[in-house]
């Protein structure tokens, strides 16, 4: 997961701006108001790593928090592939790499090797979707990713934001007209 995070916020990066142009079809000009900045992001991400991907790997007996492990690792694959590819017209975007060369053949090992043995039943389903619902508030729609969101200090950087550069040119997208950048001392 950590590998995806580096590609997802490293180079070329640009996640936060192309992960709100993909959601909500637009870019809000005023960096302050984005729901996330550089600590609700972190938070959201370790979080939502910690209870959804590492839970498991201490409580395997509890297939239902696996299998929620193997959802979301197929459901990110489908982001990276489709979704985030179609939305901000690319053949590639941060976090692709990792996701098909990463999570999905991890996902896929696991399933050949759980699925003969039975380890699901019908119930792990809804409960392992519910518990991706929850990680998913808890990580970035909660009151805590709320008040991080609201720590100034951590607003993005002007650079942090400029690594989506590629991506606003293939959607006309005017890098001109964002403002309200973070501390801009460290760029």
């Amino acid at each position: 997961m950590h590998v995806h995070f580096f590609e997802e916020f490293g180079f070329p990066g640009g996640f936060l701006w192309g992960g709100l142009k993909v959601e909500q079809g637009q870019v809000n000009a005023d960096v302050a108001k984005w729901p996330l900045n550089m600590l609700s992001a972190w938070w959201g991400n370790e979080w939502f790593a910690l209870a959804v991907y590492t839970v498991p790997l201490f409580l395997p007996r509890i297939h239902w928090l696996v299998l929620a492990a193997v959802i979301f690792a197929f459901t990110e694959v489908l982001m990276h592939v489709v979704i985030f590819n179609l939305g901000l017209r690319s053949w590639y975007n941060p976090g692709l790499v990792s996701a098909l060369f990463g999570l999905m053949p991890t996902s896929v090992w696991y399933l050949h090797w759980a699925l003969p043995q039975g380890r699901f039943s019908l119930d792990d389903l809804p409960l392992a979707i519910l518990w991706i619902a929850l990680n998913y508030w808890i990580a970035f729609k909660s009151p805590i990713c709320n008040a991080l969101t609201a720590r100034t200090e951590y607003r993005l950087s002007k650079r942090e934001v400029m690594k989506a550069r590629i991506y606003m040119q293939r959607t006309h997208a005017d890098a001109n007209q964002l403002h309200h950048f973070g501390d801009e001392a460290g760029d």
